[in-house]
């Protein structure tokens, strides 16, 4: 029990401090408000789905309500899925609202059941809390049979194991794939055998964290890296990365090691100004520490292009497709047409869990004019792929991308 109690406090701790951090706290753009649909306790903000353009002739779910409820506060990434998926929404000639939830657990279900009791025919819900997720999200789906949701970053865990919900799809970035293309990129310039740190906080911290650690074990074991050193910042926040990893360099000598990978750019930035205030790492004396982190935010792009011979790439996807993918399942779950549901992971459909490929954004290939809305003008082929998405005859692939 004592266990329990512990995950959930860790767990509400992480969900309030990742708001403030890095890709997932940062400063969107953001529509204009209203206020949600009554019974509401939450006093949530909604933001208007805007106009509905003609739907394909043959739309099933033209007329149908849908909402994003994302738990943390608005983010540029973020609001790059919140418009992807009222555009999708308006094409199909369904309409859909977005709230974001101020990184409050309890605001999200509030929000959720507002919405359930609101006649929402389908619901995209983001970064739920893996301790309490599946029980409420299974209490709502018995409540309202009739309600759909799609997850996305949402562990369903519960009796020490972890669960499924009937007719709810889960969603997520294919967390290994974004440290192995952060590896790739250490070991095409150091080869294999190349010395790193590690920067994140695990095991058994959170899902996403653990995840990605996958990743690292896989290369770890079949030699491809050597991990030279471990550093876990004792918050998550910039300034305990920054206060923990500032400590670790008066440890040890630039040439014993070839580099850092941070599985979350909160991180990141700290890491990077402890590099940058170091000398013998910063490249005054001798070569620059070169680092790598998962996630971005407008911030690591400005640090990427200021300094690319530290801060040289992030691992992350493209939230623009992100949104589309998360809204084609779920209207795919309101059609019935679950045999659709495609994952571009495995590259299987009917599935109920779907991972979207990370792709290396390399600081060597950004241009001045670059910012988290056009990185499709410099990453590969993996990034904002349309064949990542799920399709059917009312919903063409080029539906929003002639």
């Amino acid at each position: 029990m004592k266990k329990r109690v512990l995950s959930m406090i860790l767990a509400a701790s992480m969900m309030l401090a990742l708001a403030a951090c890095g890709g997932n706290g940062g400063n969107g753009d953001k529509s204009n408000t209203q206020q949600p649909p009554p019974p509401s306790s939450s006093g949530s903000q909604q933001q208007s789905g805007g106009s509905t353009s003609e739907p394909p002739a043959a739309s099933p779910v033209a007329g149908k309500k849908v909402a994003y409820i994302m738990i943390m506060p608005s983010a540029t990434i973020f609001q790059m899925w919140a418009n992807s998926c009222k555009d999708l929404a308006s094409a199909l000639g369904a309409s859909c609202d977005v709230f974001f939830c101020d990184g409050d657990f309890n605001k999200w279900q509030d929000t959720i059941r507002t919405c359930a009791a609101g006649g929402y025919d389908g619901l995209l819900v983001s970064h739920g809390n893996q301790d309490g997720s599946y029980v409420f999200l299974k209490e709502i789906t018995e409540q309202y049979p009739n309600l759909k949701i799609t997850c996305f970053d949402t562990q369903f865990y519960a009796d020490g194991e972890y669960q499924k919900i009937e007719g709810v799809t889960q969603m997520f970035q294919q967390d290994a794939s974004l440290v192995t293309v952060l590896l790739d990129d250490m070991i095409k310039n150091f080869g294999e055998g190349v010395r790193l740190i590690k920067v994140w906080r695990g095991p058994n911290y959170n899902s996403p964290f653990d995840r990605r650690e996958v990743g690292w074990q896989e290369y770890q074991n079949a030699g491809k890296i050597v991990t030279v050193g471990e550093v876990q910042p004792l918050q998550d926040t910039v300034d305990s990365a920054n206060t923990v990893f500032a400590a670790y360099l008066q440890s040890i000598k630039r040439e014993d090691v070839d580099g850092a990978v941070v599985y979350y750019d909160c991180y990141g930035q700290g890491v990077y100004q402890a590099i940058v205030e170091n000398a013998n790492f910063n490249g005054t004396n001798g070569d620059p520490l070169p680092m790598g982190s998962v996630d971005i935010d407008p911030v690591d792009v400005t640090n990427m292009l200021t300094r690319p011979d530290i801060w040289t790439a992030a691992g992350t996807t493209d939230w623009t497709l992100n949104g589309e993918i998360g809204m084609r399942i779920l209207m795919l779950e309101i059609a019935g047409e679950y045999d659709k549901i495609y994952d571009p992971a495995s590259g299987k459909t009917g599935v109920d869990v779907v991972e979207v490929p990370g792709s290396a954004i390399l600081a060597s290939a950004l241009k001045p004019t670059s910012t988290v809305e056009n990185l499709g003008e410099i990453a590969d082929e993996t990034y904002g792929n349309l064949n990542y998405l799920s399709v059917a005859d009312w919903m063409p692939a080029d539906l929003l991308h002639k």
